[in-house]
Order: structure tokens, then C-alpha cells, then sequence
């Protein structure tokens, strides 16, 4: 059963397990319908309703896929909350009652938080120090702390989780990927340029399957061994990048969120992710579970730059 069926994520997910396990049945909950890889069965719920419950309690499947969730901001962050937390604790509490094999959860690199003093990289022992001013990053560290509680209770289900970094593949779109190639100069925060990482969304998918094939547990960071920083993003697209108070980058995107106005669809608290690194080392899921990255982080940020037409180096 697979939370979030309809997403890039969860599309991805559901094409994989096909080409691996093709007689797997496979069951999608969404708010929306999938665009494409359909999973067998699909039922169309919000992840805080009571149906949730209903269709994991009748399906009862042997693994547990939990990837809905709200990536670009909202407005009503109490909303936001709602789904991203309430959500997986509902979720939790249905998986409690049928007990499957293996659960896995997405979480998020984010929930490590940007400080200056992160080091590059930082593996799963790295403790996670929440930045609570920005929705997105504090809901993945609450989900986890849910995730280690629920482990506890419940030692005979496989839990993992993932931590991806900055996810891209074809045809994705969102806040992110907006502020990396829209702007026709790029902002140093702070006269900051810390490293950054993006991975593959095909490479999520197949870590995915990788962790629950391996019957693993605990926390996964999902992100290539390189990375790139905004002064390389500016050379490869033919930019400036340029330094920028950082409080002056906080208080002109507060104005531009509150007016809704184009390109920074995000609340300025993000600025600290732009700032400071939240770099990730893979390690673990290359060790113990065997994984290999088939794209690197320059492969990924090139691969998005050239699809919308802002690639303008081959070096």
C-alpha cells in the first residue's frame, strides 16, 4: 500500500516495484488521481481522514509505503501540520492494528536543519536539530520522533525511512526547482555558498526498494556522494550570483510571500536551507544495503537546467 500513489514519488515507487516485482498488488491512496503508473487498486482519501484506516484495515498489505505529504508551502500552515503530521500519525495508528512485514516512511535531509556548524557530510548518527521556523523541515522532524516511538511499540515490523535530499526527475516541478532556474541572477545569502545536493527521482525509487527488499530499519540519507554549491549552479547556467544581505533576503521574501507574488513561492525561513549546508552522506545505504547511485548531484542539477532550456556549459 503506497500513501501519496499519485505523486512524482509515489509514480516512481509504483513503476519500479512493476519492473521488479511484477506480481505485486498494489494499492495507492491520494487526494488525486494518478496521471500515470495507475497502482492496481485506488482509492481516492485524505491521509487525516477516518478512511485510512478502512482501506489499510481491508486490504491489510504486507508493506506500508508512506509518502503523502506537502512539499510546497502553504499558506495555512495549520493545515500543513495537519496533513504532514496528523496524517502519518493516522497512518500509524491503522498500520499498529494489521501489523505488516515492513513500513517505510519518507522523511527528509531537511530534518537534520541548516546551522553553520553541520558537517559535510553528515551521516544518520548526526543528531537532528530541528529548524522549527519553517514548516516543511520541523513536520519531518516531528514525523521521526512518531517514527522512533512506533518502532519501539512495535519491534516485529521492519521501520525505515528515507532522507532524501532535493528530489528531480523529468517533468517535476515545484517551489524549488523554480528558485534554481527562473531567477535570472542567483543570491548568495549572506555571502554564503555552501554545498547543495540533488538526487534522481528514479534513484529515490529504486533506494526505496532497495531498504524494503533488505528487510532494513531505522534512518536512510538518500543523496549522491558529491555535490555542487550556487557558484557552480551560476557557472553551469550562464548566471551572477551574487551576495545579498541575509536579512534583507528574509524580509523582501516575507513581503513577496505575503502579496503572492511569482518565483518566490516560499516563506523566508527557507533562506537558512540557502544558507547553511544540510549535505548528506550516503554511506549507510551504499554499505549495508548495496545500493549504487546511478546519477550523481551534477549530473541531476545539470539534467534540470537542461530541461528548462538554462544549461550553458558542458564543463
Amino acid at each position: 500500500l503506497i500513501t501519496g500513489s499519485s505523486g512524482f514519488y509515489g509514480r516512481a515507487v509504483v513503476g519500479a516495484i512493476r519492473k521488479r516485482w511484477p506480481g505485486t498488488e498494489i494499492m495507492g491512496l491520494d487526494v488525486v488521481a494518478p496521471k500515470s503508473d495507475a497502482p492496481d487498486r485506488f482509492e481516492q482519501c485524505d491521509i487525516t481522514s477516518g478512511m485510512v484506516r478502512e482501506h489499510v484495515v481491508q486490504f491489510r498489505p504486507d508493506t506500508i509505503i508512506h509518502l503523502a505529504f506537502v512539499v510546497n508551502p502553504l499558506r495555512n500552515e495549520t493545515r500543513m501540520h495537519e496533513i504532514n503530521v496528523g496524517g502519518t500519525r493516522n497512518l500509524l495508528a491503522a498500520a499498529a492494528e494489521i501489523k505488516p512485514a515492513r513500513l517505510l516512511v519518507s522523511s527528509s535531509a531537511t530534518a537534520y536543519g541548516a546551522w553553520p556548524d553541520n558537517p559535510v557530510p553528515m551521516t544518520e548518527d548526526q543528531p537532528l536539530r530541528t529548524r522549527s521556523e519553517y514548516r516543511y523541515a520541523d513536520d519531518k522532524f516531528q514525523v521521526e520522533a512518531l517514527l522512533a516511538e512506533f518502532t519501539g511499540l512495535h519491534p516485529h515490523i521492519a521501520v525505515s525511512w528515507t532522507r532524501p535530499c532535493m528530489i528531480y526527475g523529468p517533468g517535476m516541478a515545484n517551489f524549488m526547482t523554480t528558485l534554481f532556474t527562473v531567477p535570472p541572477i542567483l543570491t548568495l545569502p549572506g555571502g554564503s555558498n555552501p554545498q547543495m545536493q540533488f538526487v534522481h527521482l528514479d534513484d529515490v525509487a529504486e533506494a526505496t526498494l532497495a531498504i524494503l527488499n533488505a528487510g532494513a530499519r531505522g534512518p536512510f540519507n538518500v543523496a549522491p556522494p558529491d555535490w555542487f554549491t550556487m557558484k557552480d549552479l551560476a557557472k553551469m547556467s550562464g548566471r551572477f550570483a551574487v551576495s545579498v544581505p541575509f536579512a534583507a533576503c528574509r524580509a523582501l521574501t516575507a513581503v513577496w510571500w505575503r502579496l503572492h507574488l511569482p518565483i518566490f513561492h516560499f516563506p523566508s525561513p527557507l533562506w537558512y536551507f540557502i544558507r547553511y549546508p544540510w549535505v548528506i552522506s550516503p554511506d549507510r545505504l551504499m554499505t549495508e544495503v548495496g545500493f549504487e547511485f546511478r546519477h550523481s548531484s551534477t549530473e541531476v542539477i545539470r539534467l534540470l537546467l537542461k530541461d528548462v532550456g538554462k544549461l550553458k556549459t558542458e564543463t
